[in-house]
């Protein structure tokens, strides 16, 4: 029997080698647990997808993890392959414009949007569970997209939000240099107004419950961003909860494996029904 951590580095290789030759692979890792790795078409192109899931073809959640930034996708699959073992069909997609998906970027926009629901339209249709159960992960401009998402399909059980960007025209002047130069040109795009909406306008049409992770020491534009989340999210009465974490920006050498450690812990508690939402208070 192969302990965790052979499988992992074997996983890891495998993943490596369909990631420099931009092919689809399906396999087997152990008696236990498959993996795959190929690019899900979408009207609007291609977007990089990885998926692993146990092998045993039981009923089992999904979670859909959404990379929407250069730094995430470099740990999807570390992400990815951190999940194995689990008794849970674990997804990750990377938006247009990042990873090897079809650009250009649109900063949680149309293109982004409709990746989000092709996915879930895919785990959907590979669940056995008569009830289809997804759990939805996004942070940064993929918060605003899975919002939006989420209000088209039926099937997300809970979204799980952090350090969300739901405006970018407030937040430009404030961002990274290489993502202000990406913004700006985006923003001045005739068709802007016409490929992106803010999730805030769109709140009411969701019915998920929404977890929020906020980082209180993380950069002012996602502090206030965060309050105007759930500001729209009280003045439309919905479901809301907040975990408050404070860390420190890290290099992406020594960054958590967030989804193990962080997500996997909320999933667990909301099947237990330990987690009380607010509607109109923190």
């Amino acid at each position: 029997m192969y302990n965790k951590k052979f499988l992992f580095l074997i996983s890891a290789l495998l993943l490596f080698l369909v990631n420099c030759s931009y092919s689809s692979l399906q396999t087997q890792i152990s008696e236990k647990q498959n993996i795959k790795e190929w690019f899900l078409s979408t009207k609007y192109g291609s977007v990089e997808s990885s998926i692993t899931w146990p092998s045993d073809n039981n009923p089992y959640p999904s979670l859909l993890m959404i990379q929407s930034s250069d730094r995430d996708n470099q740990k999807n699959t570390k992400e990815l392959l951190s999940l194995i073992g689990y008794p849970i069909i674990a997804m990750s997609i990377s938006l247009p414009g990042i990873g090897n998906s079809t650009g250009p970027h649109d900063f949680g926009g149309m293109k982004s949007v409709e990746s989000i629901k092709k996915a879930i339209n895919y785990l959907v249709k590979i669940n056995n569970n008569q009830k289809k159960i997804i759990f939805l992960y996004a942070n940064g401009f993929g918060a605003n997209a899975a919002i939006i998402a989420a209000s088209k399909v039926s099937n997300v059980e809970l979204l799980i939000l952090e350090n969300g960007i739901f405006e970018p025209q407030k937040i430009i002047k404030k961002s990274p240099e290489n993502i202000k130069i990406r913004l700006k040109k985006f923003l001045l795009d005739k068709e802007y107004k016409t490929i992106f909406r803010s999730s805030l306008h769109e709140i009411d049409k969701n019915q998920a419950p929404i977890f929020i992770i906020r980082n209180i020491r993380g950069k002012n534009y996602e502090l206030e961003q965060h309050n105007e989340l759930v500001k729209s999210l009280k003045m439309k009465k919905k479901k809301y909860k907040i975990l408050d974490i404070s860390e420190k920006s890290k290099s992406l050498i020594f960054q958590k494996l967030i989804i193990k450690k962080r997500v996997v812990p909320i999933i667990e508690k909301y099947f237990k029904k330990e987690i009380k939402f607010n509607y109109q208070k923190n």
